[in-house]
């Protein structure tokens, strides 16, 4: 018998993912969803303060949070542009953003009241460009305090400007650092502002967080005494009560026209109960009477609708 050949069936084809083992990945999933938080929060609220500093249409979305070394993180980042040397203490060290020169460019004449969608010139900030940017950076380093408020209370300062990226050494060429990525558009110019910190520096308050996280979820907590503090809380819980009149309604105009001495009629019979409401819902009929020196109330009926009458 001849010999048979089975075809074996056709296999998925999976992605190889480079390793480098000089440079182990030094994130998890709970630093990258910490980081991440902060970006997206970062993106939305500065983009706020962008849009009304320039008084124009701006976006600013959060692309991606990445682990590179500082080299290359530099190399990236064109000659002349435009970085900011960031302190962020209590986290020791500095950090780096990079505003790409276009977007700066613009910003800065629309500033001065231009349309900020002009030629963009390929040269350093002038001193007064520089103090302009100064102040846009002051705002955002605010709402970048307000974004590090999930992880870590933060005080962003400027520390230093820079144009030349080679003049801003904040970590060693092979050290490890975290870049926060940003796809940002001013006035029809766009480009990528980043983050970048060194990772060693913010480690120590990603492991805490972490370690936050990672106990959140676990379910070693007394159930019994979170019911027992629940109903307590409950027990304790001030409501405020109220015993209305049937409900009527009035246009606007007769509204407007009510003047001191006018008699607006209810609608209500003598017989009819009253109705105690509790958060804006009828709960239960009374009749309405007098204990002693203060008015008071008798429940009769529960679960009685308020009807309301139309004028």
């Amino acid at each position: 018998m001849a010999d048979q050949f089975v075809v074996p069936p056709a296999t998925k084809v999976q992605r190889v993912v480079p390793y480098d083992f000089k440079r182990p990945n030094k994130f998890n999933r709970d630093h990258a969803r910490a980081l991440q938080l902060i970006g997206e929060t970062f993106s939305r609220q500065f983009s706020t303060v962008l849009s009304t500093t320039v008084r124009t249409t701006t976006s600013v979305a959060f692309r991606e949070v990445g682990q590179l070394t500082y080299d290359e993180h530099v190399r990236d980042i064109p000659n002349p542009t435009y970085l900011a040397m960031v302190s962020l203490e209590p986290i020791p060290g500095l950090a780096l953003l990079h505003v790409p020169l276009p977007i700066m460019m613009s910003v800065i004449d629309r500033l001065l009241g231009g349309t900020g969608n002009g030629t963009v010139p390929n040269r350093p900030l002038t001193d007064i460009e520089l103090a302009l940017a100064q102040n846009l950076i002051a705002r955002t380093l605010r709402e970048l305090a307000l974004a590090f408020e999930s992880l870590a209370s933060v005080d962003p300062k400027l520390i230093h400007q820079e144009s030349n990226p080679q003049f801003t050494q904040i970590a060693a060429a092979n050290d490890t650092v975290v870049v926060l990525a940003f796809d940002i558009q001013v006035a029809g110019n766009t480009g990528t502002l980043s983050l970048c910190i060194p990772f060693a520096q913010i480690q120590p308050i990603l492991e805490d967080a972490a370690g936050t996280l990672s106990r959140a979820g676990r379910s070693d907590i007394d159930q019994d005494a979170v019911a027992r503090a629940i109903r307590i809380g409950v027990d304790d819980a001030s409501i405020a009560l109220a015993v209305r009149f049937n409900v009527i309604e009035l246009p606007a105009g007769d509204i407007v026209d009510l003047r001191p001495g006018d008699i607006v009629s209810l609608a209500h019979e003598v017989s009819a109960p009253l109705h105690i409401t509790i958060g804006d819902v009828a709960r239960f009929g009374v009749k309405a009477g007098r204990r002693g020196r203060r008015l008071a109330c008798v429940v009769t009926d529960d679960n009685l609708p308020i009807p309301v009458s139309r004028r």
